[in-house]
């Protein structure tokens, strides 16, 4: 039995959904099953839900994962990113209970691009600092422990709360999409993320993956082909230069991960960046459609 806490995010969500479709015990923490990570007792949680049992994977996706809100409020996402997290960790060690958190490419500097497990993670944000001291923290503390760096995690189904609906909103506004000059990252599908990590868990995996498609873009790019796929075309897509945005906290110009070791391994495919598009469309053509019925 699996326990994902933050079964109500984006990634957290799709991974819970996937075990139900693939009649894999699961609970997750959101609604009716919520979990504070400062505050509440994992052993207790799991009696009051499971009784005598214990899960076999605890799968942390809960985090505040704003680069700029982290900065913002320091010692907040401090308390739920690092010290919150830490003590969970600590909690499932002491139960014996396997651990699997999804990191980010944020803890490389993102000075090149593509990186590989065997780089040397060098964080330049709060957020990345935050992700790697956990990485390190559980590499430290844990026996057996999977961590799943991601670079860029994208639905295929119209209205989920990422990338695409930030482009889709921008351009029934009639607002200018600006994109960082040149940041580029690796998109993923989320249900595939899910897939993924649920084969890693289930061949007894342990250590630091880099769970990630090659589906290398600039959001630039990424933008204008979002554009040209669901609104054919759209004429307010640019690029900035870095000292012409206004950042909180830095930004990542080159990220991306080299996902080939774990694919591999697992011997794993990813959708490609069409792919991804062509089911995001059939999703957003759907519901206009329903809509203009109803």
């Amino acid at each position: 039995m699996y326990l994902i806490i933050g079964a109500s995010g984006f990634i957290g969500s799709h991974l819970y959904r996937y075990c139900q479709r693939n009649k894999i015990d699961v609970m997750g923490t959101f609604c009716t099953h919520q979990f504070d990570l400062c505050t509440d007792d994992l052993e207790i949680v799991c009696q009051s839900k499971l009784g005598t049992k214990i899960p076999d994977a605890l799968i942390i996706c809960g985090a505040n994962a704003s680069i700029d809100s982290c900065k913002r409020n320091e010692e907040e996402s401090n308390e739920i990113n690092v010290e919150g997290t830490k003590r969970i960790l600590k909690q499932a060690g002491r139960l014996g209970i396997k651990v699997i958190f999804f990191s980010s490419e944020a803890v490389f500097d993102g000075g090149r691009g593509l990186y590989a497990e065997d780089d040397e993670p060098t964080p330049i944000t709060l957020y990345g600092k935050q992700k790697l001291q956990i990485e390190q923290f559980m590499h430290n503390r844990l026996e057996d422990y999977l961590v799943f760096r991601i670079s860029r995690a994208t639905g295929c189904c119209f209205g989920k709360k990422d990338i695409f609906n930030e482009f889709y909103k921008k351009i029934i506004n009639g607002e200018e999409i600006v994109c960082l000059k040149n940041q580029s990252f690796c998109i993923t599908d989320v249900d595939d993320i899910a897939k993924v990590a649920v084969k890693a868990i289930e061949q007894g995996m342990n250590g630091i993956y880099h769970l990630s498609s090659a589906n290398y873009v600039s959001r630039y790019d990424l933008a204008v082909l979002y554009a040209e796929k669901v609104f054919g075309g759209y004429d307010r897509i640019s690029e900035k230069d870095y000292d012409e945005m206004s950042f909180l906290d830095k930004r990542n110009i080159y990220g991306g991960l080299n996902g080939n070791k774990l694919e591999n391994l697992l011997g794993v495919s990813y959708r490609s960046t069409e792919e991804i598009l062509d089911k995001y469309l059939v999703s957003f053509l759907r519901l206009k459609d329903i809509q203009y019925k109803t």
